[in-house]
């Protein structure tokens, strides 16, 4: 199987955690992360996710609408 990898910058991080900086607490969607921060919402799940195995944030879930769809809380790890 084929294996997509796909890079993050640091921009990229630096900018998303601004934005749950601002938002840390509540119960957000990518999209409005991504409002937050000026970024497509599609990269900005890419880079919640680098942001999550290295560690820097924690992704709490908060609401299950069902199981494909649960919206999230971010914390910021000092």
């Amino acid at each position: 199987m084929a294996h997509i990898i796909i890079t993050t910058t640091a921009e990229e991080h630096a900018k998303v955690l601004s934005a749950l900086k601002d938002l840390e607490g509540k119960t957000v969607s990518v999209s409005e992360i991504a409002k937050k921060a000026g970024m497509n919402p599609n990269r900005v799940r890419y880079v919640i996710s680098d942001l999550v195995d290295a560690g820097k944030i924690l992704r709490i879930p908060t609401k299950a609408f069902n199981k494909h769809y649960i919206r999230y809380k971010y914390e910021i790890v000092s």
